[in-house]
């Protein structure tokens, strides 16, 4: 705040600072020490997870208090601070003016960014995913060829990694590719592949590198539907690990479906995995599209079914490594991981909640810690030196 007054041209007077209390920050407090001189008086307040900066000042002179408030995340409180004590500034200015009309209302200080966003923030995870799916496409190509040449493999994959590369340049460039779009763009390649390879492989087509080939349908389906979704509005973070945890669960989940209703346990369930992973990432996809949700949250969720699953597994280990196998056992280990993994994601749900506050908490008890700068020093050279500390404030 000393460094925003004097640079607005102000000269800071701290010979008659009084010590903030409740009657000297009343509003006419200050009115009364603005007679001959400008009055800045910087408040600021928790409200939840959040602060609230009050800027409030009076020229020299006036009996108007000028007040700008906004919420504001604890690391732009310094930057905001500059930005708020000028708008107010401006306007005191403004109202001070003999020639300007009394009449006129001053118009509000334009808002300013931050932070300008970058454009295409998502390219290099655009990039990385178009030139691996490139490459897969070309290997794809070499196999359906019935080709088995070393000779042609690598110089495929390599054409249809660069390929792919310079597609995802072309497509950067010509939109705003953000994060979470190149993070939901490539759930709908990779998990919708995964589901076309393990069905051919389920349903043992044949040749058997037709897997490829049906991996690769799979993936331009996911990814036209994909991009579809992106056309009417744009993905978060949240909403792009939701879909890859739809399909990596969702394969899980079908693959144990498969291996309950065979009952048994020592054969990869490839054709339960290949429609788990295409219908979750589908559904996921989907959901994702019409709910916000944060990634943190979402890889807690994805945590807590992992520990359930794990949880459930290790409980019915017994009826997997006795000496006899049956049907029944199988069933009911998978039954139990199953079990575990839905009954880990409901619990870390629920415990991920995002509480709010009560109506009736009290707000004068308010502690929250700091840490950081607290202070300066003067070297013998005359150099300032930062002070560090930590501790608690507030009102108790």
């Amino acid at each position: 705040m000393t460094e925003a007054v004097q640079d607005l041209g102000l000269r800071l007077d701290v010979s008659d600072r009084a010590a903030p209390s409740a009657r000297t920050l009343t509003d006419d407090a200050l009115v009364a020490r603005a007679a001959s001189s400008w009055v800045i008086s910087p408040r600021l307040a928790l409200e939840g997870d959040k602060l609230r900066l009050h800027i409030i000042a009076v020229a020299p002179g006036s009996r108007v208090l000028l007040v700008r408030t906004q919420e504001v995340a604890p690391r732009e409180v310094a930057v905001r601070a500059l930005v708020m004590t000028r708008d107010v500034v401006q306007a005191g200015r403004g109202a001070d003016d003999p020639k300007a009309d009394p009449g006129a209302t001053l118009a509000p200080a334009p808002a300013e960014k931050l932070v300008m966003p970058a454009r295409s923030a998502g390219r290099a995870v655009l990039a990385l995913n178009s030139a691996a799916f490139g490459g897969y496409v070309g290997l794809s190509l070499q196999k359906a060829s019935g080709s088995s040449d070393d000779r042609l493999t690598y110089p495929l994959i390599a054409l249809g990694a660069g390929v792919g590369l310079g597609a995802s340049m072309i497509v950067a460039d010509e939109w705003d590719v953000g994060l979470g779009d190149a993070w939901f763009l490539s759930a709908g390649a990779w998990w919708p592949l995964s589901s076309g390879f393990l069905l051919a492989d389920g349903y043992a087509v044949d040749p058997p590198d037709d897997r490829f080939v049906y991996g690769l349908v799979g993936a331009g389906a996911g990814m036209t539907l994909a991009a579809t979704a992106l056309t009417f509005r744009g993905m978060g973070e949240g909403g792009a690990t939701l879909t890859h945890s739809g399909g990596a669960f969702g394969m899980a989940l079908g693959g144990m479906a498969q291996l309950a209703f065979e009952g048994r346990t020592d054969k990869t369930p490839t054709r339960g995995m290949g429609y788990g992973a295409g219908g979750g990432v589908l559904l996921a996809g989907a959901i994702a599209t019409q709910v916000s949700a944060s990634s943190y949250r979402v890889l807690l969720i994805d945590l807590g079914v992992v520990l359930g699953g794990l949880a459930g597994a290790a409980a019915a280990s017994p009826l997997v490594f006795g000496d006899e196998q049956t049907e029944g056992k199988d069933r009911a280990w998978v039954g139990s991981v199953t079990a575990g993994f839905v009954a880990g994601g409901v619990v870390a749900y629920f415990m991920t909640e995002p509480g709010e506050r009560s109506a009736s908490d009290d707000p004068n008890l308010r502690v929250v810690p700091y840490g950081g700068v607290v202070g300066e020093s003067v070297a013998r050279d005359g150099r300032r030196e930062p002070v560090y500390g930590g501790g608690v404030q507030g009102l108790w």
